[in-house]
């Protein structure tokens, strides 16, 4: 367990090491065992390498987010915060659009899709994040200009 400062401040990383692009980094808070949903309700993954893979198609789309600010939970494991993220319309987006989450642009040039979510991480033995939850649906994406 780690107190509820490092876990903040642990969430406040991801978030810096996601936007810096720096997925070695980013991996680097993770224990080898992590599984993660993003969003909750698609098939949960597993590993480091999946995980990879997650955050470099976000990374490829120059993604971004914005952390607000986090809440750790008293058990000693959890961190959730609000979030919200922007990236290219391509070349996520027509999954997206595929599985009903959007509905595609006519002409996808210069589009970014954006979405509100609530972010969770759990952390498990010395302070290594065991399991990330990105939970939002539907109404919490939109394809803007």
């Amino acid at each position: 367990m780690i107190d509820e400062r490092s876990r903040k401040k642990l969430m406040v990383e991801h978030s810096r090491l996601l936007n810096a692009a720096d997925v070695d980094g980013l991996l680097g808070l993770y224990a080898d065992e992590v599984t993660f949903e993003d969003p909750v309700g698609a098939d949960q993954r597993s590993g480091r390498d999946a995980l990879r893979a997650h955050f470099e198609e976000f990374v490829r789309a120059g993604g971004r987010e914005t952390l607000g600010d986090p809440v750790a939970g008293q058990d000693g494991k959890h961190v959730l915060a609000p979030a919200s993220a922007v990236m290219d319309y391509l070349p996520k987006g027509p999954g997206f659009a595929e599985r009903g989450w959007i509905t595609a642009p006519d002409d996808p040039t210069g589009k970014r899709i954006t979405w509100n979510y609530v972010l969770m991480l759990r952390t498990g033995k010395g302070g290594a994040i065991t399991e990330l939850k990105a939970l939002w649906g539907r109404s919490d994406l939109a394809v803007t200009d």
